[in-house]
């Protein structure tokens, strides 16, 4: 498909949505926690004596953060547990003390998908008590009907397990939800998981985001045609 141009962001009530369910990735879709994220892990790899580069980090983005530290740090599961409290806390220090915000227009088309008659999930490889807090902090809990994390499945994107977890809750089948994500490994396991797929170039460059149905820059312009021309892509 085409990339989006266009400046305006138009979803008209009244008219029926292609999709019966729109699932939503967190980091990075939602939220603009990247450089957070990074810090969170650069100071826990530290406390293990290693050093962790953006670029180091970079892969490791939609990745399971139990994952991380038993593959990366090779922790066992006790030690795992405690460095993830840990890799919270710093997580957390960095908002307070930096903030914390919205993708622009995120929120915007957040409240236009639900004038539709449609579900709405959000499907994050990220823990539960990190997913909490963002959700409290932000106030977006509001826009889902449901939320499934990492802790809810055992395997990482890019394998479909969330996304196909997501569906499942919200009573639908793959092939009615669109993913929208901004990682390679988000696009991968929406496209595993047999589901149209957004991506938005927040993280990713666009090469990298190329086995995505569509991939914008921003939110602002993405209207009704364009889910129905997903809709309609073999």
């Amino acid at each position: 498909m085409n990339d989006i141009k266009k400046n305006e962001l138009i979803i008209t009530s009244g008219e029926s949505f292609p999709f019966k369910g729109v699932i939503f990735d967190m980091d990075g879709t939602l939220i603009e926690s990247t450089q957070a994220d990074y810090e969170a892990w650069r100071i826990l790899f530290a406390d293990y004596k290693q050093r962790l580069s953006f670029e180091d980090y970079f892969p490791l983005i939609g990745m399971k953060s139990t994952v991380v530290v038993q593959t990366h740090l090779q922790l066992d599961e006790e030690e795992a547990i405690k460095a993830l409290t840990q890799k919270l806390k710093y997580f957390e220090e960095f908002i307070y003390n930096n903030g914390i915000n919205t993708v622009p227009f995120a929120i915007k088309l957040l409240q236009q998908l639900k004038q539709y008659d449609l579900k709405m999930a959000l499907a994050t490889s990220s823990r539960n008590s990190k997913v909490k807090m963002v959700l409290e902090l932000l106030e977006l809990k509001k826009y889902f009907d449901i939320v499934v994390n990492g802790d809810h499945v055992n395997r990482s994107k890019p394998a479909p397990d969330v996304f196909l977890l997501a569906a499942e809750k919200l009573k639908l089948l793959p092939a009615e939800c669109v993913v929208i994500e901004d990682a390679a490994s988000g696009v991968k396991a929406a496209k595993n998981a047999g589901m149209k797929c957004i991506a938005i170039t927040t993280t990713h460059k666009r090469d990298l985001l190329a086995e995505a149905d569509l991939v914008i820059d921003s939110y602002e312009g993405l209207n009704l045609q364009h889910f129905v021309a997903l809709k309609n892509l073999d």
